[in-house]
C-alpha cells in the first residue's frame, strides 16, 4: 500500500481480513465488537497512520461543525477584530470557521452564498456589502435552514438574527459634542442608505441638529461609500464648489474621515481650527494620526463574540434575537476647537 496516500477504513479491513463495518464499529468501541478485535483494529489504524474523515462523519450526521464568516474586507481592522471575537467563541464551542470577503461587491456576495449552500457550513455570520440594495439572495440560506446572523451592517429579514451597536445614539453623541465645541455648520458624509447602520447614523445626525434648532442645507448631506478614495473625492468637490467650508464634518466611517483629513492638511487647512472632523468606528489608527481623530467606538471584538454566541444558540434551537450594543464617544484633537483655542492663548 502506498503510505503517502490517506489511509481509509477499507485499508484497515483489508489488512486484518475483516469487514469494513466491523472496522467502523470497532473504531467507535461498539459493544457488539469484542475487545480483542477493537484492540487489533486500533493498533492497525495507528500503524497505518489512519485519521478519521471528519467531513464524511459530519456529512452523515447532517453537520459540518464549521461556520461561515462573510465580511467586506478582512484588511479593515474593524472586521479583523470582529472575526477574532467570532473565532474565539466558535472554537470554544467546537466549531471551525471559513472566512469569505465580498470586497464590497453584491455579485461576490451571491457567489459566496452558492458556495455556502454546497453543504460546507452549519451557520453563517455576515456583515453586508455596502453596495447591496437587494437582499433576496441571503434568504436562500434560511430557506435551506442555515441559521444566519448579521453583524454591524444589517437589514431586517424574517428569521434572521442581528448584532449591531446603537448607531443612532452614537451619531447623536458625536453631533452633540460638535455643537458643544461651537461648530454650527456641520456637514454629514453618510453611507449608502440601503444599509441600516448608515440610515441610523444619518437620522441621529439630523435629529440632533433639529434639537438645537439647526436647519441643514441640502448640500450638507452627502451619500457615498465610506472609503479612502471617496473621502478624498468629497473634499475635492467641497473645495471646488466655491462655497465656504463647513465648520465641521461628521463622517459615518473612519476611513473616509482619515483620508479627508489628510487631504485637507495637504491643501493647507488646520484641524480643528479651520474645520473639525469626526469619524465613526474608532479604528486604532485614529489615535496615531498627526491630529488624532475623534470617533465613536463600536467594540468590534465584543460584537463578534455576541454574533457567534447568538449563532451557537440558533444552532441549538434558540429563537432569533437582535442584540444592540452601546457605543462610546472618543474625543480627540480633531474636534477640540475650544480646548485648542485655550491652549493657543496660553502659548501667546
Amino acid at each position: 500500500m502506498n503510505q503517502e496516500s490517506k489511509t481509509s477504513i477499507y485499508d484497515i479491513a483489508r489488512e486484518l481480513g475483516i469487514s469494513v463495518s466491523t472496522v467502523s464499529r470497532a473504531l467507535k468501541n461498539h459493544k457488539a465488537i469484542s475487545r480483542n478485535t477493537v484492540k487489533k483494529v486500533k493498533e492497525t489504524a495507528e500503524r497505518l497512520n489512519y485519521t478519521p474523515n471528519s467531513f464524511a462523519v459530519n456529512l452523515k450526521n447532517g453537520k459540518t461543525t464549521t461556520i461561515g464568516i462573510v465580511v467586506p474586507e478582512i484588511s479593515r481592522r474593524f472586521f479583523s477584530y470582529a472575526i477574532d471575537g467570532i473565532e474565539q467563541e466558535a472554537y470554544k464551542a467546537g466549531y471551525d470557521v471559513m472566512i469569505y470577503q465580498t470586497h464590497e461587491s453584491a455579485e461576490n456576495e451571491k457567489r459566496i452564498i452558492e458556495t455556502l449552500l454546497q453543504g460546507k457550513v452549519d451557520g453563517v455570520i455576515v456583515s453586508l456589502s455596502s453596495c447591496s440594495s437587494d437582499f433576496k439572495h441571503w434568504k436562500k440560506l434560511t430557506d435551506y435552514h442555515i441559521p444566519l446572523v448579521f453583524f454591524d451592517r444589517s437589514v431586517n429579514m424574517e428569521n434572521v438574527s442581528s448584532v449591531t451597536v446603537n448607531d443612532y445614539k452614537g451619531a447623536c453623541d458625536a453631533v452633540e459634542h460638535l455643537i458643544a465645541e461651537g461648530y454650527r455648520t456641520i456637514y454629514h458624509f453618510g453611507g449608502l442608505q440601503s444599509i441600516q447602520i448608515w440610515k441610523a447614523r444619518r437620522q441621529g445626525y439630523a435629529d440632533t441638529l433639529a434639537k438645537h434648532g439647526i436647519v441643514p442645507g441640502k448640500e450638507w448631506i452627502c451619500e457615498a461609500q465610506q472609503t479612502e478614495e471617496e473621502g478624498i473625492r468629497y473634499i475635492d468637490r467641497l473645495l471646488q464648489s466655491g462655497r465656504p467650508l463647513p465648520d465641521a464634518i461628521f463622517f459615518a466611517g473612519d476611513y473616509a474621515a482619515i483620508s479627508a483629513m489628510t487631504e485637507l492638511k495637504r491643501r493647507g487647512y488646520v484641524i480643528p481650527d479651520d474645520i473639525g472632523i469626526m469619524g465613526f468606528a474608532n479604528d486604532p489608527l485614529c489615535n496615531y494620526l498627526p491630529v488624532p481623530l475623534s470617533s465613536v467606538e463600536q467594540f468590534p471584538l465584543r460584537m463578534g463574540k455576541a454574533a457567534a454566541k447568538i449563532l451557537m444558540g440558533r444552532l441549538n434551537g434558540d429563537p432569533c434575537m437582535h442584540a444592540v450594543l452601546p457605543t462610546r464617544l472618543i474625543v480627540r484633537k480633531s474636534t477640540q476647537r475650544i480646548k485648542n483655542k485655550i491652549q493657543q492663548n496660553k502659548n501667546r
